[in-house]
């Protein structure tokens, strides 16, 4: 039988999958233009830089990252248009982290209390519910991402 954490890490792996191509499958010319309120790139290093949101334990203050914490969190343009390659090495590292953390999971320890979430939220969260919210916002933005590439007359990833 197989696990709830290893049911929950194909849906991870297909979103981060998801996310990687489309930087890589985005046109030069879309990947510093709004779509959706925000820049093409801006939208992929957001769900990058959020990993460390959802997983970082209390106490530890998110990094500000290369843009800037205002720029990952959408809360303000960045005059700076990163290049792809510099964002896909910033994923592969937020990766990293979230399959350390997943790695660490059991299906026993998904209804445990998520320190860093529960104090972040000011609410109880549960390894479990942080680990689907992880997931889901992933997919969120690759949907978003997806509607951009198909507005400008592209095929999408999803």
């Amino acid at each position: 039988m197989r696990s709830a954490v290893d049911g929950i890490r194909q849906y991870y792996e297909r979103g981060m999958t998801f996310l990687f191509r489309l930087a890589d499958e985005c046109p030069d010319e879309l990947w510093g233009k709004k779509g959706g309120g925000f820049f093409f790139w801006q939208q992929v290093y957001h769900a990058f830089f959020c990993i460390d949101y959802f997983l970082l334990p209390p106490g530890e203050e998110i990094p500000g990252g290369a843009y800037g914490r205002a720029a990952a969190m959408l809360s303000e343009d960045c005059s700076v248009i990163p290049p792809k390659e510099e964002i896909r090495a910033f994923g592969m590292r937020m990766k990293e982290k979230a399959d350390a953390w997943i790695d660490s999971l059991d299906d026993g320890s998904l209804g445990m209390r998520h320190e860093g979430m529960s104090a972040r939220k000011g609410a109880e969260m549960s390894n479990g519910a942080v680990f689907a919210s992880l997931c889901g916002h992933n997919m969120y933005h690759v949907g978003c991402l997806d509607s951009v590439l198909r507005e400008n007359g592209l095929k999408g990833v999803y």
